[in-house]
């Protein structure tokens, strides 16, 4: 009898607990495994060690597919070896400089359908040393004494500090007032011009800077605009000018590469009145280094955010041609964020114009099946056909298609 009343409380005691699981609705916690840490053949990357968590909330079997299909920027001159076929080919985004019309044009011959953009400099004009030289032609003030007569005519359009200097990059290059109105509708006139004339389907503009640092780093700041907030409202007006008084209306492109960023709420200011921009130094940095965690998930946002919002991105990693773990980190990266409106160069600013290829931007990892997510320090993407992941804190990535 004692062994029954034993066993009767016993299972009185099971059925109690049991209970209150489910009441509580506690279940235990998938765990996913590591992600896989084989490294990809075509490099030699350091295995990284995730921490392994909850697996994320599976994609609803009714939810889309992210189309994004790797899409290679090409600029901004023609290659170095003359293989356009090569750039037509394995290129999706063009922009070329003024004087490579006939190269543009062979490339559409090839087949290329894209947009090709010019290249142009914002607010920045070369001297090149007498009022007989030929300047570049990567600015608006391209005809040989242009800069004698802007110099001589409108010295008021100049870019000045304190002691009435006239503010300078490398090169013999020499800025100009953003905030100009006569300067904003002379850069304009100069650049319809070739647009119209040449045959070009928009503007592509370099160095359109999001802050002072540069001036800082250059040792003068321009007593127009003595703050950042003043310099920055300057060139908001100046891209306004330009997209709604020509380019939108047209049907014409304007992309521009940011620069000096501290603020990202700046980019997207600028954004509203452009079709894309670019960052120069995405994922990787620059001479070598690595950007940090905080840094590399600032951009990895700025990326997924400004694809959301319906505008295109250019994501430029800078580093060696043989340096395939580099690239491989760097295109892992954009892996990552690319929702179908992403181009991916991995080059150095001195190498635009070579052509490296690279294996890894070939494989068909078909369409993303959800965005990224975090596995302890890695970050993971998966796709139709293979998985993607990248350690910042490492270093480290892995491009895996399926077996």
């Amino acid at each position: 009898m004692r062994r029954l009343r034993l066993f009767i409380a016993s299972f009185l005691l099971c059925c109690w607990l049991a209970g209150c699981a489910r009441s509580t609705g506690r279940i235990p916690t998938p765990v996913i495994s590591p992600v896989p840490t084989q490294p990809p053949t075509q490099t030699a990357v350091p295995e990284p060690s995730p921490t392994p968590v909850a697996a994320p909330d599976p994609t609803p079997e009714d939810a889309p597919a992210i189309q994004a299909q790797t899409r290679l920027a090409w600029f901004y001159k023609p290659p170095r070896s003359g293989n356009l076929a090569a750039i037509a080919h394995g290129y999706q985004f063009f922009i070329l400089t003024r004087m490579d019309e006939r190269e543009r044009d062979a490339l559409r011959g090839l087949g290329v359908e894209a947009p090709i953009l010019q290249y142009l400099l914002f607010d920045e004009v070369q001297d090149p040393g007498s009022c007989l030289e030929q300047p570049n032609h990567n600015q608006v003030a391209e005809e040989t004494g242009d800069f004698c007569e802007l110099r001589q005519q409108h010295a008021d359009w100049f870019l000045r500090d304190a002691e009435g200097n006239v503010l300078s990059n490398d090169d013999g290059y020499r800025l100009m007032n953003p905030g100009n109105p006569a300067w904003q509708a002379y850069w304009l006139e100069r650049a319809r011009n070739s647009q119209e004339n040449l045959g070009w389907q928009g503007v592509f503009l370099d160095n359109v800077e999001a802050s002072l640092e540069k001036r800082r780093q250059y040792g003068s700041v321009p007593v127009d605009y003595p703050d950042d907030a003043s310099y920055q409202a300057a060139i908001e007006e100046n891209l306004r000018f330009l997209y709604t008084t020509y380019f939108q209306p047209e049907g014409r492109l304007l992309y521009a590469n940011i620069i000096a960023l501290e603020d990202r709420e700046v980019w997207f200011r600028y954004l509203q009145y452009l079709d894309g921009a670019m960052i120069e130094d995405f994922a990787a940095g620059w001479n070598g280094e690595y950007s940090n965690v905080y840094e590399w998930e600032a951009q990895l946002e700025l990326a997924e955010q400004t694809q959301a919002r319906g505008k295109q991105i250019l994501l430029v990693s800078q580093g060696d041609e043989f340096d395939h773990a580099r690239e491989t980190y760097s295109f892992a990266s954009y892996l990552l964020i690319n929702n179908g409106n992403a181009f991916f160069r991995y080059s150095n600013a001195a190498a635009y114009n070579e052509n490296w290829s690279y294996e890894n931007t070939s494989l068909q990892l078909g369409a993303a099946l959800g965005a990224r997510y975090p596995v302890g320090s890695t970050w993971v993407r998966d796709f139709e056909r293979g998985q993607v992941w990248v350690d910042p804190n490492a270093h480290t990535a892995g491009i895996e298609p399926s077996p």
